[in-house]
């Protein structure tokens, strides 16, 4: 997979977490958050690092902290629905963060 596949396939994923609803993301935090779906953020970023494109949290601070913190609350544990809409937030600033990258 090159560089820009595994870009546009996080930016897709990042689009479809923009449009979640708060209070239904507890139930797709895997589909986002674990590597067992070849197609979730966090096993394209494995997969980024493994074919040796760099280091990601390094080109990509903001979507790295996502991941980190759909990491912490993929733990079953129910949490308030502001604690969804700060991620649904955030990746609003990750999908920026890999846009710009994308057009440069």
């Amino acid at each position: 997979m090159e560089k820009r596949e595994i870009i546009k396939e996080i930016i897709n994923g990042l689009e479809c977490l923009t449009k979640e609803n708060p209070r239904e993301l507890i139930f797709m935090l895997d589909y986002y958050e674990d590597t067992y779906y070849e197609d979730s953020i966090s096993a394209l970023i494995l997969k980024w690092e493994q074919l040796g494109y760099g280091d990601f949290s390094s080109s990509f601070p903001i979507t790295t902290k996502l991941v980190a913190k759909l990491e912490f609350v993929n733990d079953g544990v129910e949490r308030p629905r502001e604690v969804y809409a700060d991620i649904i937030a955030l990746a609003k600033d990750a999908l920026k963060e890999m846009k710009e990258y994308e057009i440069s």
